[in-house]
């Protein structure tokens, strides 16, 4: 759909040796955000109706597979809002969360959700410390309410949440059990962000082993590895990916939506999401959430495509993709050339082009040095307005009549 950015894409050539090139992965991946549920427990994000029809909107609009609406049984305020987005029809497949519990399944379907995700934690921690049950009762109450999710018509998830601290061979016992109850999709969850690419790796193969149903993975980002577990499942079979917007959630969050669309675009030439609008979503989502973007953020930060350093912005003005493996109009970015102690001539030539300012080169050297003098003097960049204010003297009077009104 967007492979209009194909050729503007410069990855590792290391990405596309057959050893690699070879491995196992699905081209059509399904990506299941949670902005709506996993977000809101981000500390401080509460979301109103309107908030949550927007973010919903915007998520349909840019191609994703299925949305996490919430947790209805969390509230009767949060399961009349979820109703009303239900009710909009919006394109994604609908889920709600529940517990593994009759009454919150009650209220999903209550809810009309097409489907449910089903968290019920199989590890030994949490059946014993936080669920105080046995294994024996945990089976039969896991088999209990997918069996009872099915009868109503709901497409079930079942979201083992600690999957990846609990022993192997219960983990693949608890999962057959609920296969045999039918459930459609089996959902491994990293809750605590614990797990190595690698050992995630492992973990799949032992687990499509076993089972021939769609996996699903939800990986936290507590040591930085959510986008790199969830490509270590993807490039072992996994098909489906729980994600969120900004990896908003717990703690650290989990997989960030706009990552993962762009992994997919960039390294498998999965183009089926819209990636120019990802820097739009993100902001909305952002300013609903009264979070700021993290400048560094990947993807949608707003020094992914700043060049501060002179030498790479001669090289950036000189062919992009020196510095850059893909165009910052492919996520809705702008490109920037930092204006700082560090900045060069080819910085200060191009952004007075871009004010369509004339100037000698004895006039641009004269400029950068003064830069660098400044911004060293203030230790920090100068604003467009502020270099402009600050050239004025190297000008001649045609070029001044030029300069913006304000300046």
């Amino acid at each position: 759909m967007f492979s209009k950015w194909r050729d503007k894409i410069f990855i590792s050539p290391y990405c596309k040796v057959d050893e690699v090139k070879n491995i196992v992965y699905n081209k059509d991946p399904i990506i299941h955000d949670s902005t709506l549920r996993e977000g809101e427990q981000t500390p401080g994000v509460v979301f109103t109706l309107e908030d949550r029809i927007k973010i919903a909107e915007l998520l349909s609009d840019i191609g994703i597979d299925c949305i996490e609406v919430g947790f209805p049984a969390s509230s009767k305020i949060e399961k009349n809002e979820i109703k009303r987005v239900v009710d909009l029809g919006f394109g994604p497949t609908i889920y709600g969360f529940a517990r593994a519990v009759k009454s919150d399944i009650d209220a999903v379907i209550d809810c009309n959700c097409d489907g449910v995700v089903i968290s019920f934690p199989p590890s030994d921690i949490h059946i014993t410390h936080k669920l105080r049950t046995t294994r024996e009762k945990y089976l039969e109450q896991a088999t209990e309410i997918v069996e009872y999710s099915k009868r109503h018509g709901l497409s079930v998830i079942y979201s083992a949440e600690d999957s990846t601290r609990c022993e192997l061979s219960w983990l693949l016992n608890v999962f057959k059990e609920v296969t045999d109850a039918g459930v459609d999709v089996l959902r491994v969850v990293d809750t605590i962000g614990c797990i190595t690419p690698t050992a995630m790796h492992y973990l799949i193969t032992k687990i499509r082993e076993s089972f021939d149903k769609p996996i699903e993975v939800h990986c936290h980002n507590d040591h930085g590895l959510a986008l790199a577990n969830s490509l270590a499942a993807y490039e072992n079979g996994v098909t489906r990916f729980s994600t969120s917007i900004l990896g908003l959630g717990e703690r650290a969050g989990i997989a960030a939506t706009e990552e993962l669309i762009v992994a997919l675009n960039n390294f498998y030439e999965i183009d089926k999401y819209e990636t120019e609008r990802l820097s739009e979503i993100c902001n909305v989502v952002a300013d609903i959430a009264k979070i700021k973007i993290w400048p560094t953020k990947p993807i949608v930060g707003q020094n992914v495509f700043t060049h501060a350093s002179g030498i790479h912005q001669d090289a950036v003005l000189k062919n992009p993709m020196v510095y850059e493996c893909f165009p910052p109009e492919m996520v809705g970015q702008k490109r920037r050339f930092l204006l700082s102690r560090i900045s060069g001539r080819a910085a200060v030539k191009a952004k007075l082009k871009e004010y369509r300012i004339e100037a000698s080169d004895e006039d641009i050297e004269k400029i950068t040095l003064k830069l660098k003098e400044v911004s060293a003097n203030r230790r920090s960049a100068l604003s467009d307005e502020e270099f402009l204010e600050m050239v004025k003297e190297y000008l001649s009077k045609d070029s001044k009549m030029l300069l913006p009104n304000n300046v």
